[in-house]
């Protein structure tokens, strides 16, 4: 506050000449907006790849298997788009030939599944690592360069203050929401993972719905490689370490089981942009990124706990009212020594020696 004759009190700022304080203030809030924003786009733009690949993957998670191979896909579909592109192929072909390369690569591991016969974990585990493989074999272990810049338009640009990715997300999590509620695909998924035997003998063809589960899986993941190659802007033959690790956390912390038979694409929604905000969060604050692990471990560790917890205690349930159906009624065909009568007599010696007097 400006003292008579213009001199101005301690500890306070001088005004600026000719700017009235109710602009300052408009200009710091138009400024505090402005990184808001700008922290939310980033947090778009991260969580864009990991949603991309997660919504699949709960379908496979709800169908009872697991695909663990979707950072490798990633890591190959955008050294494939690269070498495409650096060798004059158009820009929407090349992509669209990368997506296709994550399809062929759910097809390998429907067939290693449900033709060989190996476990969905052991088969995938086989084709991260032979994915990347490829991945480096086709660059010589080196990142791509001579790029054009609009391979980077896809991850980076915005739509009228929109990340490209915020329309992704939207459009991808949509599909898959459609696919599990209104679709057979997602009922069989369901029916596939809460009881496959049972699920066969009803008319549901399993082999069928693992395997596109699995080839959407791939497309996803192709499709992912894409975008997380053009957010780079120089596609590399090295697997994301963090990525699968987050795409489980998201799946897990949006409440699909990892016993299968149940799940939701939009929970897995939720659960990606739970971690981009935590991780974001942390990161503003200063937070170490080795705390930010430790972090994310707990919050999977949480929330598997609890989905075993509860899972544990339904079980208990179901099985408590059985027994005490059976006790109340003999069940079906029981035997009368089961009715609650009879358990009630047994443990009377009064009535046993009614039962006894002449």
């Amino acid at each position: 506050m400006a003292q008579p004759g213009g001199v101005t009190a301690p500890g306070m700022t001088p005004p600026s000449p000719g700017r009235p304080p109710w602009v300052t203030a408009l200009t710091m809030k138009l400024l505090k907006r402005d990184v808001q924003r700008a922290i939310v786009n980033v947090t778009v733009i991260q969580i864009a790849v990991v949603t991309i690949c997660a919504c699949p993957t709960t379908l496979i998670m709800i169908a009872g298997a697991i695909d663990v191979s979707v950072a490798g896909t990633v890591a190959l579909s955008g050294v494939v788009a690269g070498l495409l592109i650096t060798h004059g192929v158009a820009l929407p072909l090349a992509f669209v030939l990368a997506t296709l390369t994550g399809v062929l690569v759910g097809l390998v591991n429907s067939f290693l599944v449900l033709v060989v016969g190996i476990t969905s974990l052991i088969s995938t585990i086989g084709t991260l690592y032979g994915t990347q493989g490829v991945a480096n074999l086709l660059t010589n272990g080196l990142p791509l360069a001579g790029l054009p810049s609009s391979f980077s338009v896809v991850g980076n640009n915005s739509i009228g203050g929109i990340p490209i990715a915020a329309f992704m997300i939207v459009g991808v999590v949509a599909i898959f929401v459609a696919i599990q509620r209104y679709t057979s695909l997602g009922r069989y998924a369901v029916a596939t993972g809460s009881n496959a035997a049972a699920a066969f003998l009803n008319g549901v063809n399993t082999r069928r719905t693992m395997t596109i589960c699995f080839m959407l899986t791939g497309a996803a993941a192709g499709w992912g490689g894409v975008v997380y190659a053009s957010r780079v802007g120089t596609p590399a033959p090295v697997m994301d370490p963090d990525l699968f690790f987050q795409v489980i956390v998201a799946i897990v912390v949006g409440g699909t089981s990892l016993f299968g038979g149940e799940g939701s694409v939009f929970g897995t929604l939720l659960g990606s942009v739970l971690i981009g905000v935590l991780n974001n969060g942390l990161d503003l604050l200063g937070v170490s990124t080795f705390w930010q692990y430790i972090a994310l471990g707990a919050l999977l560790v949480a929330s598997v706990g609890s989905d075993t917890v509860m899972r544990r205690d339904s079980v208990q349930r179901v099985l408590q009212r059985w027994a005490r159906g059976v006790l109340e009624t003999g069940g079906p065909g029981g035997p009368p020594s089961l009715r609650a009568d009879a358990v009630v007599e047994a443990e009377s010696p009064i009535k046993q020696k009614r039962a006894t007097a002449p």
